[in-house]
């Protein structure tokens, strides 16, 4: 387990690596392709532009693993090893965008910390995510539902065998030598139970991966409503703050009814966590990697209350920097409904990175399952028709 101490050090030196990562342009696809073919006659200056204008990825991407065992800061590490793995085998006439071939490896990176990191022994690496998983169901449902859940639960939501769950829960509860033999007769080691048969392999997510880059690049000539369809269908942020009516158009309400959702649990959460609606707003735009979050929500967004100001009252700074270091407020969230859980993240531009099922983006949006899955057929056929067009 990580100790405080170093929890503190490492949300100062994380802090200070985002403002400075923020301050780096992003690449246009021609200047990438350029940079590709530089790597691959061993120009160093060219690999270290190329890495260093994706570094804001990785961030984004390893926010998805965040555990209390391995510090953020180190995920990030981990996948920046991938990310120049990946700049330094790129071949840019593939055709293929940089980050969505990069996308494996810093996956890969990330998952390989969190299994020599992340217990009391090693797992492998894609075990290691299913664990990872397997360990944020089990706290959502304790914290939602108010109960330990069964490992038929865990198996149905996970999408796994009851059999691959109990495996799990027993190697996360005691302490196991991965080549230790399960029996004296055909010499099966624990190591042979639990590898991976769920997880795609690395070529079907990069297929997959390749082609939502190319469909949520085409976003702007879709619906508002197809848009919001795609982007929480695909964990998808562009990480701006929204305004009440741009939400209510999104979601097909009117603005009153989003403003009593978004109160009701802008309530909750500072009730909770004993702070007020401007210092939660603090809490969460640090969370956001955009750098143009801050300014655009005070000063852009035009529908703020009366009172609400980014800046603190004396002698608070102490008390939110505690919040922000032991992950409070994200807690707190994850606690509330889907649809108040939704609009907040939209609010402030820091939408999960966890894809929705289409149940829960008809829940979100009051239409049923079937609806849903042709708004998004649609809008990934508009989509399909841009790219056509470009070419």
């Amino acid at each position: 387990m990580v100790r405080h101490h170093e929890r503190d050090d490492s949300y100062d030196l994380l802090n200070q690596y985002l403002q400075e990562i923020s301050r780096i342009p992003r690449l246009t696809p021609e200047r990438e392709r350029e940079l590709g073919r530089r790597v691959q006659q061993d120009d160093k200056t060219a690999l270290e532009e190329l890495v260093k204008a994706n570094l804001r990825f990785v961030v984004s991407y390893a926010k998805r693993y965040r555990n209390a065992h391995v510090l953020f800061l180190d995920l990030i590490n981990e996948g920046n090893i991938g990310l120049i793995h990946a700049a330094k085998k790129y071949d840019p006439d593939k055709n293929v965008k940089f980050i969505t071939y990069a996308v494996w490896w810093i996956r890969q990176a990330i998952l390989h910390a969190l299994s020599e990191q992340g217990g009391a022994f090693r797992l492998p690496p894609k075990r290691a995510n299913l664990m990872y998983r397997l360990e944020k169901t089990i706290a959502t449902a304790i914290t939602d539902g108010n109960h330990m859940p069964t490992p038929e639960e865990l198996a149905n939501e996970l999408g796994v065998t009851v059999k691959e769950v109990q495996t799990l829960l027993r190697a996360n509860s005691d302490n196991f030598s991965l080549n230790a033999e399960l029996d004296d007769e055909s010499h099966t080691e624990l190591a042979d139970v639990i590898e991976q048969t769920t997880i795609p392999s690395a070529e079907d997510e990069m297929q997959e991966q390749s082609r939502r880059e190319e469909l949520l690049a085409q976003m702007k000539v879709l619906s508002p409503k197809e848009r919001l369809v795609l982007t929480l269908r695909h964990g998808v942020s562009d990480n701006v703050p929204k305004r009440i009516d741009e939400m209510a158009e999104f979601l097909n309400r009117t603005p009153e009814n989003v403003t009593t959702v978004i109160e009701r649990a802008q309530g909750n959460i500072c009730d909770q966590l004993s702070i007020d609606e401007s210092e939660l707003a603090i809490l969460l735009l640090y969370t956001n990697p955009n750098p143009k979050a801050w300014p655009h929500f005070w000063y852009e967004l035009g529908d703020l209350t009366a009172g609400k100001s980014p800046d603190l009252r004396a002698g608070r700074m102490d008390y939110l920097q505690s919040l922000r270091q032991h992950g409070a407020v994200q807690r707190v969230i994850d606690a509330l409904s889907l649809e108040e859980k939704t609009i907040v993240k939209l609010r402030y531009g820091v939408l999960q990175d966890d894809e929705l099922t289409l149940r829960d983006i008809g829940e979100i949006l009051g239409l049923s399952r079937e609806r849903v899955r042709q708004i998004e057929s649609r809008a990934e056929a508009k989509c399909r028709r841009s790219v056509r067009r470009e070419r």
